[in-house]
């Protein structure tokens, strides 16, 4: 390892507890999100959550990829060192979570790409948002870049298996493109056949909930119409 590599990991190694710090206040962000869900909106369209910093040698790879040398000033302007993967039930739920994210007042939406109403060509379908959040460490503040993505099981499925298999692959034949693209056109049916039936079904606890409401107000009238009824005979 030549005295050049070293000294960048040793500033990578610096910058890694702005990182640190940033992917703890992305976890709490997001955690407070979950939480507001459960309490308040009383559901919780959340399946799961996974927050990450990226490895020094993932970094170097995507400078590398870039065609970027591997220096201090690169390595902050990447958007993606801190990130965070949100997984939910349906489609509407995504839409949810980014207006919620977007209602915190403490991060600062950078870049936004809805990649579910335009699809990567690849197939590939998600909704991105690039935020930069302002660390204070030692009395220095830096802000720092996150990168949100959030999917649904069925996007998710799809994204990590062609991840896993395409990544590393030198399979780049037109026929192996095409086969990831009727797939992800699969997944996508998938996803908005359960999300009708999602939808459908917030319609009718609705309807129970308004049915319920108006059963109570009923019984509350009637009360009313009875405490009258007795008033008068009492008189």
């Amino acid at each position: 390892m030549t005295n050049k590599m070293k000294n960048q990991i040793k500033e990578f190694e610096k910058n890694v507890l702005y990182y640190e710090a940033a992917r703890k206040q992305l976890d709490t962000y997001i955690t407070t999100i979950y939480r507001e869900f459960e309490v308040i909106e009383n559901y919780n369209p959340i399946n799961h959550i996974k927050t990450r910093i990226k490895t020094f040698e993932s970094i170097v790879g995507k400078l590398k990829r870039k065609n970027k040398s591997i220096s201090k000033e690169n390595i902050e302007q990447l958007t993606d060192i801190v990130g965070a993967r949100i997984i939910v039930d349906f489609v509407d739920n995504i839409y949810e979570i980014i207006s919620k994210i977007k209602d915190n007042k403490n991060i600062k939406i950078i870049e936004e790409k809805d990649y579910i109403k335009s699809p990567k060509v690849s197939g590939y379908r998600g909704y991105h948002l690039i935020i930069s959040m302002p660390i204070s460490i030692s009395g220095n503040t830096k802000d720092i870049y996150c990168e949100i993505q959030v999917r649904t099981t069925a996007m998710d499925f799809w994204a990590t298996n062609e991840h896993k298999l395409n990544y590393k692959s030198k399979n780049q034949s037109l026929d192996y493109s095409e086969k990831w693209q009727d797939a992800a056109k699969k997944v996508w049916e998938l996803d908005l056949s359960m999300n009708e039936l999602y939808l459908e079904n917030k319609e009718q606890e609705s309807k129970s909930k308004d049915d319920i409401s108006f059963s109570v107000l009923k019984s509350i009238d009637k009360i009313n119409s009875l405490k009258k009824i007795g008033e008068s005979y009492g008189r």
